[in-house]
């Protein structure tokens, strides 16, 4: 386990311009991203957040931007 594979809620809250307490909220509510609980800390695990993030982008005119083809 490497440093840089965990967020901490003050880093994620960085990350995403968020109050830490919006994401104790989620904790709470069992939303939001994934995260996991060691000793009483709490961590995001990197690729959770990256999937959490992917899964909810939201595109202008709710259609997603065209790839192009080669």
């Amino acid at each position: 386990m490497t440093d840089d594979a965990y967020l901490t809620p003050k880093e994620l809250a960085h990350r995403w311009r968020l109050n830490h307490q919006t994401l104790a909220n989620w904790r709470m509510a069992k939303s939001g991203p994934p995260y996991i609980k060691i000793g009483g800390r709490v961590l995001y695990p990197r690729e959770g957040v990256q999937a959490y993030e992917k899964l909810n982008r939201s595109w202008l005119g709710d259609s997603q931007p065209s790839q192009q083809q080669a």
